[in-house]
């Protein structure tokens, strides 16, 4: 669980968010809970260095946000805007944590066992379709990944939504029979002209 330093702030709009930056800080707005919204002020280096350690554990773990005059609460971070050009942060949007709030939020993909899968010694590639999947779940159940087992998988076999094995309370949102992972073989490379023939 990782602790976010956050203030209050008064005013809304660019030319704020455009002072907040120059002083090393951006805008982020805390929601939910039956509660008001709160705007609130970050600063970026430290919340930058956090989003490198805690990757995608941000938004799937509940983290404490000590606001400044108020105390502690605990949170989600649900948005993050950024620069399109810097890749710097913009904006946060956080979510009061709720254990018992159904959310929808993107968790990661995690394979295992690729060491038992036939089709992986015989040459064949994972492809992944999809590295994210949207869930549903209450916000104390949120899973920090779903794992996929591609053990005894060969060539030509793929895993769908459908066949995934979930924790008790967790829907992924979406088609059903999507595919999220397909073990393909590789294609031999045509002989050219000029190539050896029978």
């Amino acid at each position: 669980m990782a602790s976010i330093q956050a203030r209050p702030r008064t005013g809304t709009g660019k030319g704020v968010a455009r002072a907040l930056r120059k002083e090393g800080r951006i805008p982020a707005v805390l929601y939910g809970a039956g509660k008001e919204n709160e705007n609130l002020t970050l600063p970026l280096k430290e919340f930058t260095l956090l989003m490198a350690a805690q990757g995608a554990g941000l938004k799937t773990d509940r983290q404490e946000m000590e606001i400044e005059g108020q105390g502690v609460v605990l949170v989600l971070l649900r948005d993050v805007q950024f620069h399109p050009v810097t890749g710097k942060a913009l904006h946060a949007d956080f979510l009061r944590f709720d254990a018992d709030r159904r959310v929808e939020i993107s968790v990661p993909v995690v394979v295992r066992n690729e060491d038992k899968a036939p089709g992986l010694k015989r040459g064949g590639i994972l492809s992944m379709v999809r590295h994210q999947l949207v869930v549903h779940c209450k916000a104390g159940v949120i899973p920090h990944h779903i794992e996929i087992s591609v053990e005894g998988m060969d060539i030509g076999d793929s895993v769908h939504v459908k066949e995934l094995k979930l924790p008790a309370g967790v829907e992924v949102a979406g088609d059903q029979n999507a595919t999220i992972i397909a073990l393909v073989g590789v294609q031999a490379e045509e002989v050219g002209e000029g190539g050896e023939t029978g």
